[in-house]
């Protein structure tokens, strides 16, 4: 039997978890920790960047492994929120999370998201010069959900009639894949909802246009190969991750930015090129603390510890992109460092399908804000960060003009 001291508690860290990150990598790597959600026990949670790399690529690691954790997964799945997300890409294991990835891979490449860089880079342009019109403006609701949402319904293939509420909604549905003490928020189930009602109601209605992965997910559909729930699942799913991750950061770089001066100048002083400083904003600035719980298929080691059939492993990404053993700069902003991002997006079987437009996104927004609003800058005191353990971003980002802007 494992003797459990000094277990980690992730939601006793509040907004800066990572000198609490720091001393466990210093100390070996992985401890074992209160569980992420009150479904299953005790779990195991990695820290260091090999430690998270292997998690994310083991065999045994699953989302839903026969077994004991079948039963776990019939007690989270009651919840409807839970339920249609099994059915994305997200929550599936070997063969089904390969049949569903598969066919929309083509649309998500790098040179994919390039060729969406002209209409971007124009569309946040417009926003930006439109929002530091004002006397003041929010960077999060004015520039980054805008953008994202626009990026959105070019990869979808769909109008999205009213982003405000779909965003809203998305975020809402998100707390059921968050880290917690106790059950589902209703609120996320009803949200889910509405997600699922109007997606159905889209498909219904004709509005998905034949030059989107919607329409490639329906075409699965046709074809006998998906499931009408896996398309609506994962359009479901995309209307989170397709702007969560991208918003998220692009409110923490902001904070970063403001919060090291020197750096932010690099950027306005054409020092450094938008494509590098993304990378290394993406390390520094993680919007996913924490990978989905890994469920064991089978006893296993890692990080010195026996993990038992049924019991969770769950990777610490913004941990793993802290250490100092891949990342030199650690702890500290560095753009000009020219490292990968590397587990932003995680890696293996689930690393994040959509990495390379998100990337596109966070370039194009910063260089639009910092190149066409100069003389903005975040009002600090005013920042609203997200209420959320596994979800790292702000609410708002209220920009001001200081009172040293540069003349016309």
């Amino acid at each position: 039997m494992t003797v459990q001291t000094d277990l980690f508690d992730p939601f006793a860290l509040g907004s800066d978890p990572f000198p609490e990150f720091a001393h466990r990598r210093k100390e070996g790597g992985g401890s074992w920790g209160k569980p992420p959600y009150p479904e299953v026990g005790v779990a195991f949670y990695v820290f260091s960047h090999a430690l998270v790399s292997e998690a994310l690529k083991h065999p045994l690691l699953l989302q839903a492994p026969p077994g004991t954790y079948q039963e776990v997964r019939q007690k989270i799945s009651a919840s409807p929120a839970l339920d249609l997300l099994t059915h994305s890409m997200l929550l599936s294991d070997p063969p089904q999370h390969m049949r569903l990835r598969r066919p929309l891979a083509g649309s998500l490449t790098f040179s994919a998201g390039r060729g969406l860089f002209d209409g971007l880079m124009a569309k946040a342009t417009e926003l930006t010069l439109a929002a530091s019109r004002k006397p003041r403006f929010d960077a999060i609701r004015d520039i980054g959900l805008p953008l994202s949402f626009s990026g959105l319904e070019q990869l979808l293939g769909m109008d999205i009639d009213d982003p405000w509420r779909i965003g809203s909604d998305a975020q809402r549905m998100a707390k059921a894949l968050e880290i917690r003490a106790g059950g589902i928020d209703n609120d996320a189930n009803e949200a889910c909802r509405r997600l699922e009602a109007w997606v159905s109601q889209a498909i219904e209605q004709g509005c998905v246009r034949p030059n989107g992965i919607s329409a490639q997910m329906l075409a699965e559909v046709e074809a006998g190969r998906w499931q009408r729930d896996d398309a609506i699942a994962n359009i479901v799913f995309l209307l989170f991750a397709g702007q969560a991750t991208v918003v998220d950061t692009f409110g923490n770089a902001l904070v970063a930015l403001a919060s090291s001066p020197e750096q932010l100048s690099l950027l306005e002083d054409g020092n450094v090129d938008w494509s590098s400083a993304t990378e290394e904003l993406l390390r520094f600035c993680a919007p996913v603390h924490y990978a989905g719980a890994r469920i064991a298929s089978g006893d296993l080691r890692i990080g010195g510890a026996t993990i038992r059939a049924g019991q969770a492993v769950v990777p610490v990404l913004a941990s793993a992109n802290r250490d100092v053993s891949v990342f030199p700069g650690g702890d500290r902003l560095d753009l000009r460092s020219g490292v990968s991002s590397a587990l932003a997006f995680g890696t293996g079987l689930h690393a994040c399908l959509g990495q390379h437009v998100a990337r596109v996104e966070l370039a194009v927004l910063l260089e639009a804000l910092f190149t066409q609003a100069k003389g903005w800058r975040l009002d600090i005191p005013k920042v609203a960060r997200r209420h959320s353990v596994l979800f790292y971003g702000l609410e708002t980002a209220p920009m001001i003009l200081s009172v040293d802007r540069p003349s016309a």
